[in-house]
């Protein structure tokens, strides 16, 4: 019950089974494919924001683009840096959204936790405030779990989810995971801040390669708020039951993004987030690693601007009866696919394969919420369907008879 990003089709060639590239996938870009040889960008100024009161305290939170018609995004950063992990993306996005961030509890500029608290509810809370109805939410690390958390408990205010290295409430972390975090910040048992602050930045698995920018970002942030390495989340009520039990009431049209030097446990995380969703792609950046909206700020922008107009395109309206039409089985190169509808939706399957959702654009072209392309249903002069046919992002088509009883002959 999934939609992934590349669709991987068996094509034969001269006799040779080839796995093709993907019917909808557009030939690399720098977006897709980030390297070590692109730059890093600088922090941002300092952030001018607000504060709002929530029980036991203060969050601060900083917003804009309010004026911008269309999408809303929330940001919510990870569990070691505040809401500045945002500074190299913050100002592009203002550009073309409305846009908030905000520190959660114990991190940067808002109040520390005193008793347990729902961290869900701080997000609603922050939404409320800067009068978003509905968002598309872009987390990293614990913040992509506390959005997969709110998808859950406020599904009608989440348009979309762009994870980065995210987490996943209700999966245990292994012990190597949890040993590796008691050894960077260990440190700051004896007050050593600049030891901890220097053993976090310069951890294998938060930047890919030197990454001497990234890292210097990293270590300054944290040695002017120490207090972050302490924040943890001992007072957070998690979901009951735990979201990764419920992964599979989600969904939103989602993008998980990796970074190829991240620790094993946050692949285990995304893959269970794969495996679960409906609508999802997962993705693996080359030469990154944790925090890759800190080393690869422009990247981020750039596939996120891609993201939104895959999620936010309209879907033209049609009727179960009309979508039944094209129910059915098409031959695609060497394999059957079946189209059913479920859910007011078609859906195209093959044996084997997770199932692909489709979208309508016009009464005979669908298209996939997490990828470019479309495909097309065509008709006889008599009205009856044909084929479908797969269109390519480069502009070549493949054609699919129909191959079911309710072909033409």
């Amino acid at each position: 019950m999934r939609q992934i990003g590349v669709i991987r089709w068996l094509v034969c060639v001269s006799g040779t089974l080839l796995a093709a590239a993907g019917v909808f996938a557009q030939a690399p870009t720098p977006a897709q494919t980030p390297t070590a040889a692109q730059s890093e960008s600088p922090r941002a100024a300092p952030a001018v924001g607000k504060f709002i009161t929530v029980d036991g305290g203060k969050l601060w939170y900083e917003e804009c683009g309010a004026a911008n018609p269309g999408t809303s995004v929330v940001l919510l950063h990870d569990g070691l840096v505040d809401s500045i992990t945002w500074d190299g993306v913050w100002e592009p996005l203002c550009t073309k959204y409305h846009l908030v961030r905000y520190d959660r509890r114990g991190y940067g500029r808002s109040d520390p936790a005193k008793t347990p608290f729902v961290p869900e509810d701080d997000l609603y809370k922050i939404m409320r405030e800067v009068h978003m109805d509905r968002a598309i939410i872009m987390g990293n690390s614990s913040g992509g779990g506390l959005a997969l958390d709110f998808a859950l408990a406020h599904p009608d205010m989440v348009e979309a989810l762009f994870l980065i290295g995210p987490t996943v409430h209700g999966m245990a972390s292994s012990d190597y995971f949890n040993e590796r975090a008691t050894k960077n910040s260990a440190p700051m048992d004896r007050g050593d801040v600049k030891a901890a602050a220097k053993n976090w930045s310069e951890d294998r698995f938060i930047f890919g390669g030197e990454a001497p920018s990234a890292r210097k970002q990293l270590f300054d942030a944290l040695v002017q708020n120490p207090q972050v390495l302490k924040a943890g989340g001992a007072l957070e009520i998690r979901p009951s039951p735990p979201t990764a039990m419920r992964l599979t009431q989600i969904r939103v049209p989602t993008l998980v993004l990796v970074g190829e030097d991240d620790i094993a446990d946050v692949f285990a995380f995304s893959g269970a987030i794969e495996a679960a969703l409906p609508i999802v792609t997962f993705e693996v950046w080359k030469d990154t690693g944790h925090l890759i909206q800190i080393q690869r700020p422009a990247e981020v922008v750039a596939r996120f601007n891609r993201f939104v107009s895959q999620t936010t395109r309209k879907e033209f309206p049609l009727t179960d009866l009309q979508l039944a039409v094209y129910a059915g089985l098409y031959s695609v190169f060497n394999r059957t696919g079946t189209v059913t509808v479920q859910d007011h939706h078609l859906v195209l399957e093959f044996p084997g394969d997770p199932y692909y959702w489709l979208f309508p654009s016009s009464e005979t072209k669908f298209f996939l919420r997490t990828d470019d392309g479309d495909i097309e249903f065509m008709k006889d002069a008599g009205g009856k369907v044909v084929e479908m046919a797969l269109h390519y992002s480069d502009g070549s088509v493949i054609h699919c008879a129909r191959i079911d009883a309710a072909a033409p002959h």
